[in-house]
């Protein structure tokens, strides 16, 4: 009688320590904050399907912060837009499942660029029995 013996589990090598990659959609908001007002105001938001043009909605809204605020607040909105490198780290880190904020500070206002997985509202069922 043949017997087929457990086979051991393989090695560990580097197809195993490669995370998961999370297919989107994620959310997009842009919000900013006066004056030491508790809630903050949202500007915009949006859905985007994959985290490319999740990355290319924060590109197109971090531009036109950056055309609206003074020129020293600017300036770091538009060294992240030429910054292929960061760009590159935002897809990774979305293709995690992580979410990634571009905040911008001062002359009383904070201005946060938000992405995140979506994560859908429950719906709540309500059966009635009589």
């Amino acid at each position: 009688m043949l017997q087929l013996l457990p086979q051991p589990p393989a090695q560990p090598g580097p197809a195993h320590l490669v995370p998961p990659v999370v297919d989107g959609p994620y959310e997009c908001a842009a919000t900013a904050q006066f004056g030491g007002r508790l809630t903050p105001a949202l500007l915009d938001r949006t859905r985007a399907r994959t985290s490319w043009l999740a990355v290319w909605w924060l590109q197109l809204r971090a531009q036109r912060l950056a055309e609206q605020l003074p020129t020293p607040l600017a300036r770091p909105v538009l060294a992240w837009l030429t910054d292929d490198t960061e760009q590159d780290h935002v897809r990774r880190l979305l293709d995690l499942g992580q979410p990634y904020t571009l905040t911008v500070s001062g002359d009383g206002a904070e201005h946060r660029l938000t992405v995140k997985l979506w994560q859908p509202c429950g719906h709540v069922r309500v059966t009635v029995r009589q």
